[in-house]
């Protein structure tokens, strides 16, 4: 203890000194924990993109794709032909053959494989109600008729609407090629169906199993039925688009590279990462930019605290060469050194503290990542399962607003500050105890 106090009555020789040191120690000791707190912010934020993102990748025909664009286009006015019955003309598509859904299963990483099949009903089997174009017109469309693998986890509806399970039960294992269907609660309405009742379609009769509800009026006109079934149904040797689904999210970029190697360029083979392209980069670049200012504010505070420790003992060369003189040893001159480090690390610690309490939310501001996207995040079907742990259907559009927490003082914020304190403390012990060691007592008395 006493070597403490004397220590700190020696810092205090140079109050100017001790001021600029102290302030600088503090300041870079503050940058220290306020950057391992925003990287281990930043590092959480990059987790949860990755949850979000999830390891799915879509694989579509690229003629059936630049068919949806022009369609996505004709959309903007309503649709055309009568009463907008060519609005859904993209379903007639090029199916992507069984041939290629084998080469895809048998990819090395693939976790699984789900298939979906889109189309009209041209027949007029059921009667549709009316919808709104964006310029107020109402149109009348066929009904929307959806295919899905009895191994389906997730399914997306027209217009990317999530369905919600009012009435009856979701497909099981043994309707793989059953005619059962689920419809949409407004297009058993306008044909006065329910659950347990009849429809033709396509020349076959098919049981509503199961009635749902959508927030997207493209969606109302729709109804499920078994992949199977509809590709018997409508003469389909194959399906509109195939999901691939890669073991974790580091293997999703190989494993679309891979698909693309393999289908080649017939096919567009799109990953959910690039939709959060943006947020990943943006939150790479921050965490590269806190990992920076990391290492320079440790380089700082290690360069200042042995700076002021070495310009300390070489202006009290006399002083140390008179101590050993009159018989104190190396230990006993080394130790006092080391009591005014580490009274300097105490006060620069104290201030460090005080800075991050006050800067800490600005110094956060210089770094933080606001980067809204608009994506599909997949959900359940009503809580409805099609399988052990598997929801039906699934997407919906939503935001994701990611950025950084505010650096505060936290108790590990604490222990980062008086722990690096500490240990460059004892690090630039050093540079006294090889000083001392060199100077030889009769030598300083003869100069002095």
């Amino acid at each position: 203890m006493d070597t403490v106090i004397r220590g700190m009555r020696n810092v205090l020789r140079s109050p100017l000194r001790l001021l600029l040191v102290v302030f600088l120690l503090g300041a870079s000791l503050m940058l220290v924990a306020a950057m391992v707190s925003l990287n281990s912010s930043a590092q959480q934020q990059l987790a949860n993109v990755h949850a979000e993102v999830g390891t799915a990748i879509t694989i579509n025909y690229a003629t059936n794709d630049s068919q949806n664009a022009g369609q996505s286009a004709g959309q903007q006015t309503g649709g055309t032909g009568q009463n907008g019955r060519d609005f859904f003309s993209r379903f007639a598509v090029t199916p992507i053959p069984s041939s290629a859904i084998t080469k895809v299963k048998n990819l090395p990483g693939v976790a699984s494989v789900e298939e979906s099949l889109r189309r009209t009903d041209t027949d007029n089997a059921l009667k549709t109600s009316s919808i709104q174009t964006p310029d107020g017109r109402s149109i009348s469309i066929p009904a929307t008729v959806n295919g899905i693998s009895t191994d389906a986890a997730h399914f997306t509806l027209a217009g990317g609407s999530t369905p919600t399970l009012v009435s009856g039960r979701t497909f099981q294992t043994s309707d793989a090629s059953a005619y059962v269907a689920m419809v949409s609660q407004t297009l058993a309405n306008s044909n006065s169906l329910a659950v347990g009742s009849t429809f033709p379609l396509k020349g076959k009769t098919f049981t509503i199993i199961g009635l749902y509800t959508t927030d997207q009026q493209f969606a109302n006109n729709s109804l499920v039925v078994p992949l199977a079934t509809m590709q018997s149904v409508f003469s389909v040797n194959g399906v509109d688009s195939i999901t691939v689904y890669a073991q974790n999210y580091e293997q999703v970029d190989a494993l679309a590279a891979r698909l693309r190697n393999t289908l080649g360029k017939a096919y567009d083979v799109v990953t959910e990462a690039s939709t959060y392209a943006n947020t990943i980069n943006a939150l790479n670049t921050a965490q590269n930019s806190i990992k920076l200012a990391l290492i320079v504010a440790i380089a700082t505070a290690t360069l200042v605290i042995i700076f002021a420790v070495f310009i300390t003992v070489r202006e009290r060369t006399i002083e140390i060469g008179t101590l050993k003189a009159i018989g104190a040893s190396h230990w006993q001159v080394i130790r006092q050194f080391w009591g005014e480090v580490l009274a300097l690390s105490v006060v620069a610690a104290i201030i460090a503290v005080a800075l991050l309490a006050t800067l800490g939310p600005v110094v956060s501001q210089a770094f933080n990542v606001s980067t809204p996207t608009t994506t599909t995040t997949r959900g359940g079907f009503g809580g409805r399962l099609f399988g052990p742990g598997r929801a039906l259907f699934a997407s919906q559009a939503a935001n994701l607003n990611v950025h950084l927490s505010s650096a505060s003082l936290t108790f590990q914020a604490l222990l980062i500050i008086v722990g690096l304190g500490m240990g460059l403390a004892v690090l630039t012990s050093v540079i006294p105890a090889w000083y001392v060691a060199r100077i030889k007592p009769a030598e300083v008395l003869r100069r002095g």
